[in-house]
């Protein structure tokens, strides 16, 4: 009977602060930020970890749960939306920023300027355009020619004619990561990123509508850029308010200074859609499940002993 009552007491004892240490953290987790609808307002405010540069054109593509696309133009000092669409990039979504690789299907984290595009005919752009035929190539892993257009080519670089007419890329602008003029091409950190036409989930390509990628490759201008990434690896907090300073006399004329405005963030970017919990979260979590399944052993004890006392009395 003292048995019985001692392994009714651990699986209550268990169960109930399983619950206690797995629920609260569960609760507290913190949500994954909200979709940003105004990137461009944010750029005019300082309010990016990438800058611009002197771009006339900025194009962001942010990721929560979607991918939203939105395209900015220079309005004095600032700059203002001219367009917004959906669409898709990688199946995995973004990598941190320096963190691609080929083969995950992931998109690169940065800011890339755009010089080139490509696809079945020049739609009236300033970008050096490429006309896609049957001997168009893009260099692959191992060839001469990584990270660039070429004739002829190799096995082992990407055959453009073929993908241009499976509808992927009708019109496209190279996105330049992983290639001059923004870098020297590093063998194995992925390649042939694109910003084309489609509209699905992709290899680590940005795909919208081919009316908006048409757009692009008509608007941009070498030198703009494209600004890409989780909205919490984009975006800075604004800078909190700023009281103005105590006038010491009446007849003080100065004005208050303006509130400075917010520096790029140097944190550690976080990868996509990895939600923030609280300091301690997992190691409660794992005492709770740890208390959980020791109850089911005590139920399992209960059990056991209970046949046992039935045998014996028969």
């Amino acid at each position: 009977m003292a048995l019985r009552h001692i392994s009714r007491s651990l699986l209550l004892a268990a169960l109930v602060t399983g619950f206690i240490a797995v629920v609260p953290s569960a609760l507290h987790a913190s949500p994954a930020p909200p979709q940003e609808a105004a990137p461009c307002a944010k750029l005019s405010a300082h309010q990016t970890r990438f800058s611009a540069g002197t771009a006339t054109r900025v194009v962001f593509v942010t990721a929560t749960d979607a991918v939203l696309i939105t395209g900015c133009v220079r309005n004095g000092e600032g700059y203002i939306q001219e367009w917004q669409q959906t669409g898709f990039i990688g199946k995995n979504g973004f990598a941190p920023e320096g963190q691609l690789r080929e083969g995950p299907y992931r998109s690169p984290t940065g800011a890339f300027s755009a010089t080139g595009a490509l696809r079945r005919a020049d739609p009236g752009t300033r970008l050096l355009y490429h006309t896609v035929n049957p001997r168009s190539r893009w260099g692959g892993p191992g060839s001469p020619a990584y990270n660039n257009y070429v004739e002829g080519g190799s096995p082992a670089d990407e055959n453009l004619w073929y993908w241009m007419n499976q509808g992927t890329y009708e019109q496209a602008a190279v996105i330049n990561y992983n290639r001059l003029p923004d870098a020297v091409p590093v063998p194995g950190a992925d390649y042939a990123i694109f910003f084309g036409a489609g509209n699905r989930v992709s290899a680590g390509c940005v795909s919208t509508t081919l009316e908006t990628s048409t757009r692009v490759v008509k608007t941009l201008v070498p030198g703009d850029r494209f600004i890409m990434g989780a909205v919490s690896d984009i975006f800075v907090a604004a800078p909190p308010a700023t009281s103005p300073p105590t006038v010491s006399s009446p007849a003080a004329s100065s004005p208050a200074p303006s509130p400075a405005r917010a520096a790029p963030a140097t944190t550690t970017s976080q990868s996509q859609g990895t939600p923030t919990a609280d300091t301690g979260g997992p190691s409660l979590v794992s005492l709770g499940l740890l208390l959980v399944v020791g109850g089911a052993g005590a139920v399992a004890i209960s059990f056991v002993l209970r046949k046992r006392r039935k045998a014996q009395r028969s």
